[in-house]
């Protein structure tokens, strides 16, 4: 585990502070440090004025060499980029192994990611998954429907294999959504097209990087 300083601001009191970090992670070397970053214990800070205690968000890599082929996964907060550089050797491996490599901005889509990824799943299918899912849920409620679809993990439910996600609405929990794998192995049919659209760099692959492709794919047709 690699750790560094930063400087953080107290939500409550504004104390300014030095904490310790932990910029990367290689849970293959470092296996405990899976539940510490899924239970956000990795990113806790206590103000040392207030006593407030939060999270600390700062660019954060992900790294699995061995579950499925391995992925890696950067986390930078409110990133507003679509796809960024990872240098040194960490990046170097990646691509060398065609692994892929994911941009996300917040922990729950850090979370949803690896879930995807330990699971076996495409992450790109996945987020036509939730399009057309959400899109199909607008049409039965609008008020009543969730607004984001983060995936939890792939069970065994009543013998029939199931995916399941967490719904958000307004960044509020509203509780548990399960889909049967059937559904997802259609979008893996439905879309296609797209999946041949190469990924470069470290990208943020999710919604919009869906509805652009989706959007390509109508042009091309026309």
């Amino acid at each position: 585990m690699i750790t560094d300083e930063d400087v953080v601001v107290c939500p409550v009191c504004e104390h300014e502070q030095t904490i310790t970090i932990c910029p990367s992670v290689n849970v293959t070397t470092d296996p405990e440090m899976r539940e510490k970053v899924l239970s956000g214990e990795i990113f806790e800070f206590t103000c040392d004025k207030c006593g407030f205690a939060g999270y600390a968000g700062y660019p954060f890599v992900y790294e699995d060499k061995e579950t499925n082929g391995g992925f890696l996964i950067y986390l930078e907060p409110d990133c507003e980029d679509r796809e960024v550089g990872i240098e040194g050797d960490i990046a170097d491996q990646v691509i060398y192994h065609e692994r892929p490599m994911r941009l996300v901005p917040d922990m729950n889509s850090l979370k949803d990611k690896i879930f995807i990824f330990e699971a076996g799943l495409d992450d790109r299918v996945i987020e036509l998954f939730k399009v057309l899912t959400l899109a199909k849920m607008q049409d039965d409620d609008p008020e009543k429907i969730p607004d984001e679809l983060k995936f939890t993990k792939r069970a065994e439910i009543n013998g029939e294999d199931m995916l399941l996600f967490a719904a958000f609405r307004n960044e509020e929990l509203l509780g548990t959504l399960e889909m049967p794998y059937s559904l997802y192995q259609t979008c893996v049919l439905s879309g296609e097209p797209i999946w041949d659209v190469p990924v470069t760099e470290c990208a943020a692959i999710d919604q919009q990087w869906v509805m652009e492709r989706l959007g390509e794919q109508k042009e091309t047709e026309e």
